[in-house]
């Protein structure tokens, strides 16, 4: 009967331990959202006098407070309505990013433009190992892909040599080649993505602030969604989250509830209305947005319309849809890059339009229509630079 009693003190007080640490974790979330006091303190290696300031992550020109270097150092202190990330500016030099809350302590050391912090804040610790663990697998990705043009140039310098052999070196030097130049380069924002669905830190603020950094599809929208609805309750009032939760639902409304490509009537470079009406017969539509203005968007054009005869044979159309600001600047690159009559210079309207209905606000960007319906079958379609464009398309043809 003692043991008995024993186990249930027991087990009575590992209740009410993870109870209260239960309570003080809610207690951390609630707070992000109440205004509080902060100090940040420095050191730096910038002249005496020079101008140090606080100023928010997103808005560069919403200033805080500033102050000046004295004796190699610098304090930054008052109050902010609401914990999340805010900028570091040191006059002359890059701003320094870090996530600042309630209750904790910041000493940030400056030493010729490198960053070192120590702070008792766990969301700001999240974010400083993130930056870390990114650098380095930005660095480790720049290193394989250096290798993989080195080796391919290797072989390629070994083909003449080859060419006269009989033991199939010849056609292996040439579909390794092909490989290693068809592998897509790695996507460092790729990172945030893991960060978001691995992470098991569901209170902190850097997880729903990464969703900015994600491009969301077809393929992806349910687990971020999922996701989301794992995130600390509390969460769910800050800015951040809702940010978050207003980006993945409209692209899983998007696809639960596919909308069509609106009736826009731009003109072309012969002032001729477009009429999608004259695709109907097509299998699918790529319409391309670019920019006249953008040297790359120029460049994946360029890609694109050399492609087209291929497409044409697959059954598939494209539309040029411009979002320039400048009408000659646009008309003379239609005809620079030989779009033709399928080149449409979009008004203020309808690039507005795209950017909310679509998230079109970069270019080169691509929508895959259904010609008939009109439906859009892909916000995010392939980008023509790469080497298996044609082939994705092929593949995304016969599967919708």
């Amino acid at each position: 009967m003692k043991f008995v009693n024993y186990l249930c003190l027991i087990s009575a007080l590992a209740l009410g331990t993870t109870s209260c640490s239960q309570k003080v974790e809610s207690a951390k979330t609630a707070a992000l959202l109440k205004s509080f006091s902060y100090k940040v303190t420095g050191k730096t290696t910038a002249a005496e006098g020079t101008q140090v300031s606080l100023v928010d992550h997103d808005n560069k020109l919403q200033q805080f407070v500033k102050t000046q270097v004295a004796n190699g150092q610098f304090v930054l202190e008052g109050e902010l309505a609401m914990s999340g990330f805010y900028d570091i500016q040191i006059k002359g030099m890059e701003p320094y990013t870090l996530v600042i809350e309630g209750d904790s302590d910041y000493d940030l050391n400056e030493e010729h433009g490198k960053f070192t912090l120590t702070t008792s804040s766990q969301n700001a610790k999240d974010f400083v190992q993130f930056n870390t663990l990114y650098q380095q697998r930005e660095q480790a990705e720049k290193s394989k892909a250096a290798g993989q043009i080195q080796r391919a140039r290797q072989l390629e310098n070994q083909l003449p040599s080859m060419a006269g052999r009989n033991d199939g070196s010849y056609e292996k030097a040439v579909d390794e080649i092909q490989r290693l130049s068809s592998k897509e380069a790695y996507n460092s924002r790729s990172l945030y993505t893991d960060f978001i669905l691995d992470s098991t830190h569901r209170s902190s603020l850097i997880l729903p602030y990464f969703f900015k950094y994600v491009t969301l599809d077809q393929t992806n929208y349910k687990k971020f969604d999922a996701a989301l609805q794992q995130f600390d309750s509390d969460l769910h009032k800050h800015p951040y989250y809702k940010f978050a939760r207003e980006k993945v639902d409209k692209v899983k409304d998007f696809y639960e509830n596919m909308p069509v490509f609106p009736s826009i009537t731009p003109m072309n470079v012969q002032r001729d209305s477009l009429t999608l009406k004259t695709f109907s017969k097509a299998k699918m539509l790529i319409a391309a947005f670019w920019k006249a203005s953008n040297t790359s968007s120029r460049a994946d054009i360029a890609m694109l319309r050399n492609k087209e005869s291929q497409l044409n044979a697959l059954g598939v159309r494209v539309v040029y849809f411009a979002l320039d600001k400048d009408l000659d600047k646009w008309s003379k690159s239609t005809k620079d890059l030989a779009l033709g009559q399928q080149s449409y210079f979009l008004n203020y309207n309808d690039q507005a339009a795209m950017e909310s209905d679509f998230g079109i606000d970069r270019t080169p960007s691509y929508l895959w229509i259904n010609p008939q319906t009109l439906q859009i079958l892909s916000l995010t379609g392939e980008d023509p630079a790469m080497p298996q464009f044609l082939n994705k398309v092929k593949q995304f043809i016969a599967k919708n």
